[in-house]
């Protein structure tokens, strides 16, 4: 049977990408990480790691085990220190998908407080406003914005928020009055790939779909954005997101409460099957705090 030295030996040459990094890490010998990741593909019968002289890449089944027990490992030692049996800090990988407006607004500001409270834990940020698949893509975490769907995962929400029309006294300016829904057919907008339909409600309480005359789609909420306060068009944001801008007059709201389903709370999502590790507790006090403002 395998140790948990030769788990956590495999769990380092993959994150350390290489057996004498691996060694280093750890401090031991490169012969005894080999000899150990050795036995442990003797014992489990497949081959966790592809090695040649160039480069060292963990195999199909090396990946998906990798996944797993890194898990069990944090687990296993959170355990141990809930019980007074390991005198250790906080510390490991922590894979977190979230999107740029979250990232540079509220995590990279005060992600140096974080990393001087948990210096021992890693973090690898998917920063995207595409959608991830948390499980399929590996990820530990995730902050997300709007409705959720049913997705399996367990969600905390951080704090609540709106979407708006919003532009900036610029374009305004150079553009006809936005007086109603129809007004907004002779406007251009900017918008995420998937915001060029919208859902918009009437006087009589009925929702209209608008097809909105997209100037040009944007794959980054950061960028969107900035064209918005370039004067480009008319744009869906959320409202915290913009907070800042709308304070200091560089966007204004546009049409206020036109859309017909503005709520887009922020939420914490881990996959359900998931171990609750110290890390991801640590990360989602974080997260907790760095929106308190809102």
């Amino acid at each position: 049977m395998y140790t948990i030295n030769e788990l956590e030996t495999f769990i380092a040459i993959v994150e350390n990408k290489g057996v004498v990094s691996a060694a280093s890490a750890l401090n031991i010998s490169p012969a005894t990480v080999s000899h150990r990741l050795s036995k442990l593909e003797r014992i489990l019968g497949t081959v966790l790691i592809y090695r040649d002289s160039r480069n060292v890449r963990p195999s199909a089944e090396g990946e998906e085990f990798y996944q797993r027990v890194g898990d069990i490992l944090a687990a296993l030692h959170d355990a141990e220190f809930a019980i007074g049996a390991r005198d250790s800090a906080i510390g490991g990988r922590l894979r977190v998908t979230l999107p740029p407006w979250i990232f540079s607004i509220f995590i990279l500001p005060k992600l140096a407080q974080f990393e001087q409270q948990y210096p021992d834990i890693v973090l690898d940020f998917l920063v995207t406003d595409q959608f991830v698949n948390v499980v399929d893509d590996a990820q530990d975490v995730a902050i997300r914005v709007g409705t959720l769907a049913s997705s399996g995962l367990l969600a905390r929400k951080i704090v609540n928020n709106k979407r708006i029309l919003c532009a900036s006294p610029h374009y305004l300016k150079q553009h006809p009055p936005i007086t109603d829904i129809e007004s907004l057919s002779t406007h251009r907008f900017v918008a995420l790939p998937w915001q060029k339909q919208l859902k918009l409600l009437q006087n009589d309480g009925n929702v209209f779909s608008f097809n909105s005359n997209t100037r040009f789609t944007i794959s980054n909420s950061d960028n969107m954005t900035q064209a918005l306060r370039a004067g480009h068009g008319i744009g869906i944001k959320s409202e915290i997101a913009i907070k800042q801008c709308i304070a200091s007059g560089e966007l204004v709201e546009v049409l206020p409460n036109v859309l017909a389903s503005p709520e887009a709370p922020v939420w914490f999502l881990r996959p359900q099957n998931s171990l609750a590790t110290r890390k991801a507790e640590a990360f989602y006090d974080f997260v907790k705090q760095a929106f308190s403002h809102c």
